[in-house]
């Protein structure tokens, strides 16, 4: 043996990179397969509590002015009944386009970047609608600050990716869920710090101006922090990724339409506008309902309001949990099945609440209405990481946007009747379009009735496995 030989046989082989660690137990993706939710660590934990925080404040800013429409009205001659609906319509009308754009733009540059951006431009608009000084500045206003609503679709995007199939329809309600909590909080606590501020400056044109200052000032507070303290997904930041690499560059455009092109996207489009449009409609409507129907004051008025959106604490993340239980026992079917009896019941349980002229019932009512809802939206997004894995921002951008079009179409039942008699439509609206679920069909799935015609990516064994097979999906998007 030359010295050569020799040489080159004592030296040891390279060790293999150590494979990153995670506080918690990862699939083959390195996606979260458990939710704690006590937790707080990179890059899973860390990201799931800015996802839901981020959505969270959006809500905090997105309605604020929502639950002081009527000392708007009393203090401003330019906003009447009229105006101050056409306002919350337009406040969720600014929405829609922006979910269309988010979605692929998150898939492009990644969640962090999309939700910093969405939280910090559009805090301009809440800080700058208390100069408003006519209908249409207020309502121009109120369109821009409708924008932050977008960051609802990154929230889910964002829990998609750090979180494996077999746990995502938890995940992604319950980030949601705690996110729309946002919307009930809103509706309680702006009365209060309201009269807080009014208190002092003891002039309330001035002060339901001055107010609007905190939710803008928690909006920018958050989407700083998240920019410097989260990541995009478990391996790190996507410009990293992409320049190390380890991630394709995807085109927006190209996810958008190709997600635009699948059915089931369009399918869960008018399916979410069912639930999380009812629930935007009644987050703008519901505080001026008791005022006006049950004679009470603006302050109980608010809190009572503000309890359908505290169902979300639970109830959303319910829809999920029953979604991905049910999935662990029938599979795809078993989360359709869940979504339409949860969206059946939603329908009744409105129908039953638009009938009731004591508050001493309504309130009961009104918890149950709002549990359904919530639960549908978590069982929706149970269903949207499936449509197209390597196009989740741009599904969820389309599905996002179907619950502001909604609000903003269904809004109009207010308009023609009064808001018992248009809760009343909206009710059987909601239970005509639950149908729809057994519209959506996968051949390797099934739909509710239908079997499966092509066969899975690989066999379930058990109920891990079935990450695996939810998993597949077309290939990936790249420019």
């Amino acid at each position: 043996m030359s010295s050569r030989e020799s040489s080159d046989a004592a030296e040891p082989a390279a060790a293999p990179a150590p494979a990153r660690q995670f506080h918690l137990p990862v699939d083959e993706k390195n996606r979260a397969t458990k939710l704690v939710i006590y937790q707080f660590s990179r890059p899973h934990m860390r990201s799931f509590h800015f996802a839901w925080l981020s959505f969270f404040l959006a809500f905090f800013g997105w309605f604020a002015l929502a639950p002081l429409l009527s000392t708007i009205k009393e203090e401003n001659t330019w906003l009447d009944d009229d105006s101050a609906l056409d306002s919350n319509i337009i406040g969720v009308a600014g929405t829609v386009m922006m979910r269309f754009i988010a979605g692929p733009i998150c898939d492009r540059f990644g969640p962090r970047i999309t939700q910093t951006t969405l939280l910090t431009v559009f805090s301009i608009p809440v800080f700058l609608v208390g100069t408003a000084r006519s209908f249409a500045t207020f309502a121009l206003a109120r369109f821009f600050i409708g924008f932050i609503g977008a960051a609802f679709v990154v929230t889910q995007a964002w829990t998609t990716i750090m979180f494996a199939p077999i746990i995502v329809g938890t995940a992604n309600a319950t980030s949601a869920g705690w996110g729309n909590l946002g919307g009930g909080v809103t509706n309680a606590i702006m009365p209060l710090l309201f009269k807080g501020i009014d208190a002092g400056l003891n002039n309330p044109d001035r002060s339901w101006r001055v107010v609007q200052v905190i939710p803008g000032i928690a909006l920018v507070l958050c989407g700083v922090s998240l920019f410097f303290l989260s990541d995009d997904c478990p391996e790190g930041n996507y410009k990293d990724l992409i320049k190390a690499g380890t991630r394709t560059k995807t085109n927006p455009w190209l996810a958008f339409f190709r997600a635009s092109k699948n059915y089931r996207s369009w399918v869960l489009f008018v399916l979410y506008a069912m639930c999380f449009g009812v629930e935007l409609i009644m987050n703008g409507n519901l505080a001026s309902y008791f005022k006006q129907e049950f004679a009470l004051s603006q302050s109980v008025a608010g809190i009572i309001a503000g309890l359908f959106g505290l169902m979300n604490l639970f109830a959303r993340s319910i829809g999920g949990i029953v979604s991905d239980v049910a999935a662990k026992k029938y599979g795809m079917r078993g989360r359709l099945w869940a979504f339409f009896v949860i969206l059946f019941c939603e329908s009744l349980a409105l129908i039953g609440f638009s009938r009731i002229g004591k508050i001493g019932i309504a309130i009961p009512v009104l918890i149950v209405f709002s549990s359904f809802v919530q639960m549908a939206e978590g069982a929706t997004f149970g269903i949207v990481p499936f449509v197209d894995p390597e196009a989740t921002g741009a599904v969820s951008g389309i599905v996002g946007a179907g619950g502001n079009v909604g609000a903003v179409t269904l809004s109009f039942l207010l308009k023609i009747s009064s808001k018992p008699d248009g809760f009343l439509y909206l009710g059987f609206v909601v239970m005509g379009a639950s149908f729809l679920v057994h519209l959506i069909y996968w051949p390797q799935y099934g739909s509710t009735f239908r079997p499966a015609t092509a066969p899975p990516v690989k066999v379930v064994e058990d109920d891990a496995d079935m990450a695996d097979e939810y998993a597949a999906g077309p290939a990936p998007i790249a420019t």
